[in-house]
């Protein structure tokens, strides 16, 4: 079983799609899915799809970076608050903050200045509200790995989601380095020719560090057929099965270690999933990777 950890189902190409999306999930063994939130808007189309999708399906709502770099800095509390109220009123369904960071490659010539701090400034509150919920920081980062470090230091974040990993192993070291609790996401930039330094990645990390993901429907992963070149969650399998011809684990383990990972990481209970056939590993260590059941 999969679990797609970061996808946006509610997006123009997938939203008018919704039964054949669900189907395709089905049919390629993925199970589990969290809607991820951009925007106000789009962190109620993520709440909405996960309500309405019911049992497997969580969401975060949070304020992307390109999102906000434009909004005055002052707003910035107010707008928390909103995020917080569409939290609170279903925080079963609501399992995490963000998706949050920065973008540096969507700046504007000529306002690099002002939309970086508009980008720090909601990062930062981003940072305290997740801390203040206990809940998980959902993380994107563009252009910006040494800021993105620096930020996720100053601020204290220690449980949080690098999402749609596209850096190098010494990015990924340096945050292992930094909290036990940060877990790497990898999209289907993990399958392409060009992304040497991120599959190098992929084989460094403790596989105890790992999660996978969509992004859908962007970032069709290689190999994938999507419709009209659409990426959706059900492609979440390219990305587990290029992992495993990555890793040196038996494929069998990289898979369900990576569900749990994901279980773990959001707080989410396996009871979800046990009724769909979902067993837990025996108790022990497993090939080598330290994890036990």
């Amino acid at each position: 079983m999969i679990f797609d950890t970061h996808c946006h189902a509610y997006w123009r190409g997938l939203e008018n799609r919704e039964e054949a999306v669900r189907a395709n999930m089905s049919a390629a063994g993925v199970c589990g899915s969290i809607q991820i939130g951009a925007d106000i808007e789009s962190s109620r189309l993520a709440l909405d799809t996960a309500i309405r999708w019911g049992a497997g399906a969580w969401c975060t709502v949070g304020i992307h970076p390109s999102d906000c770099q434009d909004i005055s800095v002052d707003s910035c509390e107010k707008i928390m608050r909103e995020l917080d109220r569409l939290r609170e009123s279903r925080s079963d369904k609501v399992v995490g903050i963000g998706e949050t960071g920065l973008d540096y490659y969507h700046l504007t010539p000529g306002k690099e200045a002002s939309q970086k701090e508009a980008q720090f400034a909601f990062f930062a509150a981003q940072a305290r509200l997740a801390q203040r919920l206990d809940l998980p920081l959902v993380i994107h980062t563009r252009d910006a790995a040494a800021d993105t470090i620096g930020l996720i230091k100053e601020n204290g974040v220690r449980r949080a989601v690098i999402h749609c990993f596209s850096e190098d192993a010494r990015f990924a070291e340096e945050l292992t380095s930094w909290s036990e609790e940060i877990r790497f996401s990898f999209s289907g930039i993990l399958t392409y020719k060009n992304a040497r330094a991120i599959q190098d990645a992929a084989v460094y990390l403790p596989l105890d560090r790992i999660l996978v993901e969509t992004d859908s429907p962007f970032l069709l992963p290689a190999g994938a057929q999507g419709e009209n070149g659409v990426n959706e969650p059900a492609f979440t399998r390219h990305v587990m099965d290029f992992l495993k011809t990555l890793r040196p684990e038996p494929p069998e383990i990289v898979e369900q270690i990576v569900w749990n990972n994901s279980l773990a990481f959001f707080r989410i209970s396996d009871k979800f999933f046990l009724k769909a056939g979902q067993r837990r590993f025996p108790t022990g260590d497993h090939a080598g990777t330290g994890i036990s059941g």
